[in-house]
């Protein structure tokens, strides 16, 4: 496969490295932004392209690594220089292999999503041996693109895209809502530095990958304990107990699960409060 890259964004920088250093055939990136694609060029030890039209002459695979606002744009621009006979990829989470469907009948066309974050452009490809990605499209080059993550490629129905996406967003930006609140409410107490409390986040995200998030679930909500809950809700401010509540109501439906225990009177705590 020769591969090219359109789009010059951490998810590029990160995979014509990533897949570079597995000995694949990166050929090039293309930006809009001449810059960005001599600078990713670079790093990921390729070459640049000041057209869109030599990268995909060059090229037999594209992967599309622009924001989810930018894909269509591209994919009009593919559509207008007639491509064909190529694999197509783009790696946005949301969107399904659908986008092509003016492309698709001459290509091979794809949703392939990285589930990874991708903070840093320049060092996100050195952990990224561990990602998996799950992918939805054409049957016939599901093994090429696989192989070329090591087989760490989970295929699903692109009719399910906004539902997985939703739940990646959970697992990783919303965790992110969660710290910064958590963040504001030790700053109201004088704790300045969240670092003393990753060994709590970080032991909790290794348990529920051993154990699953129902074995890994602690805390007064399971153990049932009402006056603990109340003093937590008398101490909050409106914004956020409309976060700890939904959540906390949600640990009720697990706890019951594990427990088997009654929580009518924590969850009618916790609904009570949410109306008042």
């Amino acid at each position: 496969m020769r591969i090219g890259f359109i789009g010059a964004g951490h998810v590029g920088y990160t995979l014509a490295r990533y897949l570079n250093d597995k000995n694949h055939n990166v050929c090039g990136i293309y930006s809009k932004n001449l810059d960005d694609a001599i600078d990713c060029a670079n790093f990921s030890i390729s070459e640049y392209y000041r057209s869109l039209k030599d990268l995909i002459d060059r090229c037999d695979t594209l992967f599309l690594t622009v924001n989810d606002d930018s894909i269509i744009d591209v994919v009009n621009e593919l559509n207008s220089l007639n491509v064909k006979d190529k694999i197509l990829i783009h790696t946005s989470g949301s969107l399904s292999s659908d986008i092509f469907s003016d492309l698709r009948n001459n290509n091979y066309c794809y949703s392939l999503h990285p589930i990874y974050a991708f903070n840093d452009k320049y060092k996100s490809y050195l952990d990224f041996n561990n990602a998996y990605l799950t992918l939805e499209g054409d049957e016939a080059k599901v093994k090429d693109i696989s192989l070329l993550f090591d087989d760490k490629v989970i295929v699903i129905d692109g009719k399910n895209k906004s539902r997985y996406h939703a739940g990646c967003v959970m697992l990783s930006n919303l965790v992110c809502a969660l710290a910064y609140t958590s963040e504001g409410l030790f700053k109201d107490i004088g704790i300045n530095d969240l670092k003393i409390f990753m060994p709590l986040m970080i032991n909790n995200i290794n348990n529920i990958s051993n154990v699953g998030s129902l074995g890994a679930l602690t805390g007064p909500i399971k153990r049932n304990d009402i006056s603990t809950i109340k003093k937590h809700l008398s101490s909050l401010t409106k914004e956020e107990k409309d976060i700890y509540i939904p959540l906390s109501i949600k640990l009720c439906e697990m706890s019951k699960i594990i427990t088997k225990n009654d929580y009518s009177i924590m969850e009618e705590l916790l609904k009570g409060d949410r109306n008042d």
